[in-house]
């Protein structure tokens, strides 16, 4: 579990490539990746941190976007009236779950960066491609769990999340008989 700060104590990273060979160790053994000429790294580890900053950048970019921070502003007292206007999502208030935001770096990263590289994509059978859908169904189910249970952000940033700040969002699952879902045999 590792939030990576920079000297400021900003978290610039909510994984490191530890994290990384921890979920896949055999992905990056198996496949060579190849860094870019253009993207100015060496080694293979600093092009994978890159990526998962980049990763972080994504998911806090996503959560800013959603419609769950803006009533979660509106639920701790800081009215929004013009999304322009909107606060950042700051990831130093980031009190608990540190590892499910790990997770989520390392899914995001895995996914949308890292899988795409090495994939073969003119078989859509073949490994790489389950294994991108693998990612990003796990990095999609912990992010609206994250979401759902907001138990985990700190909105004055005084160090401890108070029961004001939390948050339990009730979703609704609901069975759906639309046209798509229905699978005729013949």
């Amino acid at each position: 579990m590792a939030f990576v700060t920079d000297a400021g104590g900003n978290v610039t990273s909510y994984a490191e490539y530890t994290d990384v060979l921890q979920k896949d160790q055999r992905l990056l053994e198996a496949n060579v990746i190849k860094v870019p000429a253009e993207s100015g790294f060496v080694d293979v580890t600093d092009f994978i941190e890159d990526m998962l900053t980049s990763s972080t950048n994504r998911i806090n970019t996503k959560i800013k976007a959603s419609s769950w921070w803006q009533g979660y502003l509106n639920y701790t007292g800081t009215s929004v009236t013009r999304a322009a206007l909107m606060p950042d999502f700051n990831p130093n208030n980031i009190a608990t779950r540190k590892q499910e935001f790990t997770d989520l770096c390392v899914f995001y990263c895995m996914y949308y960066y890292i899988l795409p590289l090495i994939g073969d994509f003119s078989d859509e059978e073949s490994a790489e491609v389950h294994k991108i859908k693998y990612y990003e169904d796990k990095f999609q189910g912990l992010f609206n769990e994250l979401l759902a249970l907001a138990d985990w952000y700190d909105a004055d940033g005084d160090g401890t999340v108070e029961d004001s700040e939390k948050v339990w969002t009730n979703q609704t699952v609901r069975r759906s008989r639309r046209r798509s879902t229905v699978v005729r045999v013949n």
